[in-house]
């Protein structure tokens, strides 16, 4: 059994793991007027840089001493550490934890809790390349939290208190939610890499690719929370250019043909959207999709010739 505390914002918060997450979070939380006295990582550097940008905080070597320190406890490791991280620390009555991992749920923290910790999860839906652009990208992000009623208020009040958005979770929920993420985010990096590593095709470099497809990332997200989806769909394939469509994958074909299947794999996945935004005629869609399987078929054989 575990005590009912009330957590509010003058409860002194800790954090063990100063990586990108932990970071941002930290120092996002600091400035909004959360009181984060102790950081502590695997590495005593990453600790020392985060706790030297937050006024009244402290570096600890040991993971114990800096948890002692606080009321609250953010367990912002990677997701394999969570478990073994909980397990090591010496919890006591009523202390408050959160692991910010998308994918696992809030059970991962039972060491805590038959300790008599209080446990919740706090996961931002964003995603996190450094501590100094991550601080910047917290205020409008999503926020995934799972709990007891009380620490679902707790953790929704902070979210709020960063410019976040707070969404409550069910554990069954989890793993489709940060799957979504892991599209959105991990995977829209890589076909954002793919797609200018396409430009030394001709004649032009990575990075100019990348800072001449960037703003149509940003003009493409603006679309997807104003238009919704369908409507966000756009291009050769919602207005039924096939001859287009035909250039492009020959010209994959001939150039780069192993990012065929993933420029093939999209297309196919986007044509149900494209039919129903109402863009694309039904007739046309399957034109377009015989025609894309067509090349996707001639590579899959290419490959296992």
């Amino acid at each position: 059994m575990t005590e009912a505390v009330a957590f509010d914002k003058g409860t002194s918060l800790a954090f063990i793991g100063a990586g990108y997450v932990g970071g941002s979070l930290a120092i996002a939380l600091a400035n909004a007027g959360y009181p984060v006295v102790a950081v502590a990582s695997r590495t005593f550097a990453s600790a020392q840089a985060v706790a030297a940008q937050i006024p009244g905080s402290s570096a600890f070597e040991s993971i114990a001493d800096a948890a002692a320190r606080a009321q609250f406890v953010f367990i912002t490791t990677p997701d394999d550490a969570i478990g073994p991280t909980c397990e090591s620390m010496p919890w006591r009555l009523g202390q408050g934890v959160a692991h910010c991992s998308g994918a696992a749920s809030v059970d991962v923290l039972d060491p805590a809790t038959v300790r008599g910790a209080i446990a919740g999860a706090f996961h931002p839906l964003q995603s996190f390349n450094s501590i100094e652009n991550g601080v910047l990208s917290v205020p409008g992000t999503t926020f995934g939290i799972e709990g007891d009623a009380p620490m679902q208020s707790y953790l929704s009040d902070m979210a709020r208190a960063v410019g976040g958005n707070p969404i409550l979770l069910k554990p069954e929920d989890k793993v489709l939610y940060h799957t979504s993420g892991v599209l959105m985010g991990n995977l829209l990096a890589v076909l954002g890499s793919v797609a200018s590593r396409i430009w030394e095709q001709f004649d032009h470099t990575t990075d100019e690719g990348a800072r001449a497809l960037a703003p149509m990332m940003k003009a493409v997200a603006t679309n997807l929370e104003t238009s919704g989806v369908p409507g966000v769909i756009a291009g050769p394939y919602p207005r039924g250019d096939i001859g287009t469509v035909r250039k492009h994958l020959e010209a994959l074909s001939g150039s780069v043909p192993e990012y065929l299947p993933l420029y093939c794999e999209l297309a196919l996945a986007g044509l149900p959207f494209a039919v129903e935004k109402g863009a694309l005629d039904p007739e046309r869609a399957r034109e377009i999709e015989a025609l894309v399987n067509q090349y996707k078929s001639r590579q899959a054989s290419r490959a296992t010739a």
